[in-house]
């Protein structure tokens, strides 16, 4: 257990002690729940491998100019040189609230029945970074349709063939790619390549030894792969497709926080209902979708 996580056990206990009665007593473990979250969530946070992430003050818009390219001419010496007009594109990032509002009832929370306070806060970081890694991702794969020249599918299995060319494509657009991103069970279907006749010789001898013995690979053609495990939201629905896979390249778009996690708490009198709620402000957006691959796996 973390020093932050003992720490936080401690202040949770007291305040089960305390019956949870004192103000002061909730704000502080309502603070420090925030705290341990927000490093977690910090350390944990897939979205910022995809798109670079960036804090903007509260109140501001997340708005980005982006300067055209200057074009260049042949002439003739002393002719005429055409002037490039230098207009620059404005981009703005959506954003909006992530939020997850448990409610325990006093009574139930002091005699332990959800559980210690170390599984409502696991439970609170995974939903938090699940929607998060959801959102991300939906909204990379949202930016290519499926009649684009950067669009393409493979039949039962991601295959070798089709990751190359998605990666050669990237690499052709903007001098190389910073992710291959897509559930984990379809990532590791490239766990199995350098078995056949036709993919052999794929990996090196101290590679296939790091995937014997861990049962994982960090990379493939020196892009890291990023294996996202399956997210359910509190319906039960599935958010992150499962036969999606993206090849990322260097700024595609931008992940903007607006307001860093918070929190606000209160006892509801009439219930004895203790309200938590924490969130944050964030939003994705995708400006240049052509420097992404999109490969669809169809069953």
């Amino acid at each position: 257990m973390s020093d932050n996580l003992k720490e936080l056990s401690q202040a949770s206990a007291k305040a089960m002690q305390e019956r949870l009665a004192e103000e002061d007593s909730r704000r502080a473990i309502a603070d420090k729940i925030v705290k341990y979250l927000s490093d977690s969530i910090a350390q944990e946070d897939v979205a910022s491998l995809l798109l670079p992430k960036e804090y903007i003050p509260l109140g501001q818009t997340a708005e980005y100019s982006i300067p055209g390219k200057l074009k260049a001419y042949w002439h003739e010496p002393g002719s005429y040189a055409p002037r490039s007009q230098m207009v620059n594109k404005t981009f703005t990032v959506p954003t909006g609230l992530i939020s997850a509002h448990p409610e325990y009832e006093l009574g139930q929370l002091e005699s332990g029945r959800y559980g210690s306070m170390q599984d409502q806060i696991q439970a609170a970081k995974e939903a938090i970074l699940g929607a998060i890694n959801a959102k991300a991702f939906n909204t990379l794969t949202g930016s290519v349709a499926t009649t684009a020249h950067n669009y393409a599918t493979c039949s039962g299995a991601l295959t070798m063939t089709a990751l190359n060319e998605a990666i050669n494509y990237v690499e052709d657009q903007v001098g190389g790619a910073t992710a291959i991103v897509g559930r984990r069970n379809v990532l590791n279907r490239i766990l199995d390549w350098n078995t056949s006749t036709y993919e052999i010789g794929v990996f090196s001898d101290s590679m296939k030894d790091q995937i014997i013995k861990t049962g994982k690979i960090q990379a493939y053609r020196g892009i890291p792969l990023v294996g996202l495990t399956q997210w359910r939201d509190g319906f039960g629905k599935v958010t992150i497709p499962e036969g999606e896979v993206l090849v990322v390249g260097k700024d595609v778009g931008r992940y903007a926080i607006t307001q860093e996690l918070r929190s606000q708490d209160a006892i509801d009198v009439d219930t004895l209902v203790w309200h938590l709620h924490m969130y944050m402000r964030a939003g994705f957006a995708v400006f240049f979708p052509e420097r992404l691959y999109r490969l669809t796996i169809i069953p």
